[in-house]
């Protein structure tokens, strides 16, 4: 570990004093300006071309090095009943939101309130948050809603299998994390409804929202890997060097987990 800490030092040291950037990279300001995302993200270039240049650190390596710890979960990695984030922030102040308070992890919660003023910026204003944190017990009420739904018209067991892929059990949830937001748009009425894929907000969430640190966590043909039902309205704050990763990749989380060997919350 300390050997890791010394490397990473000396690539950000390197970095900051010599500049030596990937061919194709420039770290000069366009007229106009540059945005924080853009420096941030041309930093990025700058220590993973350092890191494997002049160290030969492996991806993997680097990745573990300059990325935050994530947690996965879902129904194989549970959270405990009591299970709280440390630092929220109601999002509810700051952004357009159909329900106040509404909180987030601190981290998460800044990311997305910047990136709904970059949408802001490109004249997209339609979208609100629906849903962020909630707790085990609201979350227990809300999936045994789900199963006593499904149990109308089918057998309890059954009811039971089909309402996990669409309202996650308690433990299971990302909303409980602090780290997942549910959005939607007025053109569909705030709906958390398929719809949503087709809105001017969905778009540019699906082209940008890994700048910010930003996945669509249950994109769509990803249930057999996922066990969620395809929910382009529901974000997951991942940060945003794994988003980038993850956007890249086209990976889902759990096979970007197993290809980088991110290991669950608890890890």
């Amino acid at each position: 570990m300390k050997k890791n800490v010394c490397i990473m030092i000396t690539i950000i040291t390197l970095a900051s004093t010599a500049f030596v950037v990937k061919p194709g990279t420039t770290l000069v300001a366009a007229p106009g300006g540059v945005s924080v995302v853009d420096i941030f993200t041309r930093l990025r270039e700058v220590l993973e071309y350092s890191a494997q240049r002049y160290f030969r650190v492996e991806e993997s390596v680097y990745a573990s090095l300059i990325a935050p710890p994530l947690p996965l979960i879902n129904a194989n990695n549970m959270l405990e009943r009591d299970f709280r984030p440390e630092k929220m922030i109601d999002i509810s102040q700051y952004v357009r939101s159909q329900r106040s308070p509404l909180w987030l992890d601190e981290a998460a919660g800044n990311a997305f309130i910047s990136m709904v003023s970059s949408m802001h910026e490109y004249g997209i204003t339609n979208m609100a948050a629906i849903s962020g944190f909630r707790d085990w017990d609201h979350q227990y009420t809300l999936h045994n809603n789900q199963i006593n739904r499904f149990a109308q018209r089918m057998p309890l067991g059954e009811a039971r299998i089909q309402a996990a892929t669409v309202v996650a059990p308690p433990g299971a949830s990302e909303h409980q994390s602090g780290l997942a937001i549910d959005v939607s748009s007025a053109c569909i009425g705030f709906a958390l409804s398929e719809r949503f894929e087709n809105t001017d907000s969905f778009r540019w969430l699906a082209s940008n929202a890994h700048m910010y640190g930003f996945i669509i966590r249950y994109p769509r043909d990803s249930m057999e890997i996922t066990g969620v039902i395809f929910e382009p309205w529901h974000l997951r704050y991942v940060g945003s060097e794994h988003a980038s990763r993850i956007f890249e990749s086209g990976l889902v989380l759990e096979e970007y987990l197993e290809e980088y060997g991110r290991g669950a919350w608890s890890e």
